[in-house]
């Protein structure tokens, strides 16, 4: 037992957590531990170090501590330190440590009587679940628990964690209202263990996140921020930052996004960087979307079996020409997630592209009606999104134009509700592709709303693709004209606007092109038709008859 001396210390390292104040935690706690503090000062130095990102540190102290315990026989103590340590070694990709450290959990509780600890180990069962199926049945036992003794912290987790696993399990109404039960109590103050609090936080933003309800995800996202930012939490900060990316990237805010996940790399790097897997696919994705292949390969190198980072890698491989590569990996992913509609939907949707791409019209078709299946049957809206995209793709890649406008027309919809520009855009690449036959002034202006959002996000692949599908749209017949050589028919469109009196700049607005690319179309066109200037020029114009555009 401590001394007089020592239970002061201990009692000045726990009013230091109250506040948030880690390092004056962490000297209070050492200095209980010097003088005989045992298992109160070892666990709190534990969780000082953990706030202040020193997480091996703490993970060390912890494990002291799981053995003191069970030495002295409180079991349910051993158990909450056990399932602790387990959880911060299934963080880290340290699966089988993880693993480990639960059964050591369950074995401590074997024929205890009901107590908090059988709530913590359900709760660690719960996080390390095979299937979606098995996290819900453990989060429903430790909720069951939680509520039978009256454990306000255990209740918030379980139902959060219950929550998330209804949402994955494409239940998307019941996992909602848990979700929001779950903040709802957060945010009143049942929760006094911060750290609880934060996963608590992290369960209730990636719930809506990955279902794509970006607007609920971002106002939970910013109360989870501030707490973190206000907590100085710093591995919950760098989680947080990679779910807050999300919905910047989802919401055409790239730049922004970027940042975010730049600044989870650097807090994950140095607290831990195990933890970086979904943060790196993340990114790795966004520079897929921005053409930059390099930078997306030197991200995900040595990650390739990491589950986070399949669709990542996935479509850098559909990026570069290897579809057979994105298949198998796509396939391999939705093997692994046989009950997760939200992960079976994200995989699926590149799946229809990629055997698109290798010329397999029926087995896309196949992929998309198990993503419109997965759609209907869960409500959740992203997903019925991504089927009618799908749809209108295997539609136009069949040749059935008239089919495809259909589903462009429910993707467009649905992508421009959850406010998520790119995917709006590549609706209305199909959907100009899908109507072109028969209405060409619409399709042309379809894709040129679709180039103009494109650029203005910097994703230069689709960029290129709305850019040649607008030129196809948009060719004039040829005309043989005086000169050096023939028009092109961009030189011709070119040449209508220069006979209205357009500058180089306004030119490059009217066509979606930059001042310096009008300027040298300019420049040809003047050689090509033999005039001094852009007065000639356009008097020649009047002369022939061009378009006036």
């Amino acid at each position: 037992m401590p001394g007089s001396g020592g239970a002061a210390l201990l009692g000045a390292g726990r009013q230091a957590l109250e506040r948030a104040d880690w390092e004056s935690a962490r000297s209070a706690f050492a200095a209980a531990l010097g003088a005989g503090g045992a298992a109160g000062a070892r666990d709190g130095l534990a969780e000082a170090q953990w706030f202040l990102g020193r997480v091996p540190e703490a993970i060390a102290l912890r494990e002291q501590v799981f053995e003191e315990h069970v030495r002295a026989g409180r079991c349910a103590e051993a158990a909450r330190s056990a399932v602790w340590v387990a959880h911060q070694h299934l963080l880290s990709g340290r699966g089988s440590a993880a693993r480990g450290w639960l059964a050591r959990s369950e074995r401590v509780m074997a024929g205890q009587p009901l107590c908090a600890g059988h709530g913590w180990v359900a709760v660690e069962a719960a996080r390390q679940a095979a299937t979606v199926a098995e996290q819900a049945t453990a989060a429903a036992h430790a909720l069951e628990v939680a509520r039978a003794i009256g454990d306000g912290d255990l209740e918030v987790l379980a139902i959060s964690l219950l929550g998330c696993a209804e949402v994955r399990a494409g239940r998307w109404g019941p996992g909602l209202r848990l979700l929001e039960e779950a903040m709802a109590a957060a945010t009143a103050g049942r929760v006094t263990d911060l750290h609880t609090l934060g996963e608590a936080y992290c369960n209730l933003v990636l719930g809506c996140s990955c279902a794509g309800e970006w607007t609920q995800a971002a106002e939970w996202c910013e109360h989870v921020e501030s707490f973190a930012r206000g907590s100085a939490i710093k591995p919950l900060f760098g989680a947080c930052r990679t779910v807050h990316a999300d919905l910047l990237i989802a919401g055409g805010r790239w730049a922004d996004g970027e940042a975010a996940l730049q600044e989870a790399l650097a807090v994950d790097a140095e607290q831990l960087p195990e933890v970086s897997a979904p943060t790196v696919a993340l990114l790795a994705e966004l520079r897929v979307q921005q053409g930059r292949l390099r930078e997306a390969a030197q991200l995900l190198a040595g990650r390739e079996e990491h589950p986070a980072v399949l669709r990542a890698l996935a479509l850098l491989r559909l990026a570069d020409g290897h579809p057979r590569q994105a298949a198998v990996l796509l396939e391999r992913g939705l093997r692994a997630t046989p009950d997760d509609a939200v992960a079976a939907g994200a995989l699926l949707s590149p799946l229809v592209h990629a055997r698109l791409a290798l010329g397999d019209v029926p087995g896309a078709r196949t992929a998309a009606d198990e993503l419109a299946t997965l759609g209907a049957a869960t409500g959740i809206r992203l997903l019925a999104a991504r089927a009618a995209l799908a749809a209108a793709a295997v539609e136009l890649a069949a040749g059935r134009a008239g089919e495809a406008a259909g589903p462009a027309r429910r993707a467009l919809r649905g992508f421009s509700e959850l406010l998520m520009p790119f995917d709006a855009a590549l609706s209305r690449l199909v959907l100009a592709r899908a109507v072109a036959q028969d209405d060409r002034g619409t399709a042309a202006d379809e894709a040129g709303a679709a180039l103009a959002a494109l650029q203005g996000l910097g994703a230069t692949p689709a960029v290129g693709a709305a850019t040649a599908l607008l030129r196809e749209l948009r060719e004039p017949a040829r005309r043989p004209v005086r000169g050096s050589g023939e028009l092109s028919a961009r030189e011709e469109e070119v040449l209508a606007l220069i006979a209205r009196g357009l500058s180089n700049a306004a030119i490059g607005r009217a066509l979606v092109i930059s001042e310096k690319t009008a300027g040298h179309h300019v420049s040809h066109i003047l050689t090509k038709l033999g005039a001094r200037n852009r007065a000639e020029a356009a008097a020649q114009a009047v002369r022939r008859g061009t378009p006036d555009g």
